[in-house]
């Protein structure tokens, strides 16, 4: 299969560190732009809490400043091992939903993405973000244990 664009969700866990090599090795081999991509979910999750006061704002702000530090420090990384078409993408909603529709935005060919094994609650009530991106996803959708 020819790859033109993979999407490949991170975070700060380091659990998706296998997942962000798989993506940068089927880059490498294929010469598809890899689009790394950090969904900050963080304020979406708080919304009951959260008001218009300057401390919001102020927690929202250093949220999505750190997001986009690691999504710059894990492309930095892989440009040193030799990626050479990455793109990175900074989100702010609930995660699967943004991955989504990202990659209906980039045409992508692939999703690669770390799991866990999802318990059978997960399964039924279908809160993992895994299940859901499958189950949604314009394209083919790789996970990683």
């Amino acid at each position: 299969m020819e790859y033109r664009c993979i999407v490949c969700p991170i975070d700060d866990s380091g659990f998706t560190l296998k997942a962000e090599e798989t993506a940068a090795y089927l880059s490498q081999v294929t010469g598809a732009r890899l689009v790394l991509v950090y969904v900050m979910q963080k304020w979406y999750n708080a919304d009951v809490l959260v008001t218009d006061s300057e401390e919001w704002s102020a927690i929202h702000k250093r949220w999505l400043e750190e997001g986009q530090e690691l999504l710059e420090r894990e492309a930095d990384k892989l440009r040193a091992k030799g990626v050479k078409f990455i793109k990175t993408e900074l989100r702010d909603g609930e995660t699967s939903y943004e991955i989504i529709q990202l990659a209906y935005e980039q045409h992508a060919n692939l999703i690669v993405m770390a799991t866990e094994r999802a318990s059978l609650a997960e399964k039924i009530l279908g809160n993992s973000v895994s299940y859901n991106v499958t189950n949604n996803s314009p394209c083919p959708v790789l996970w990683v244990y």
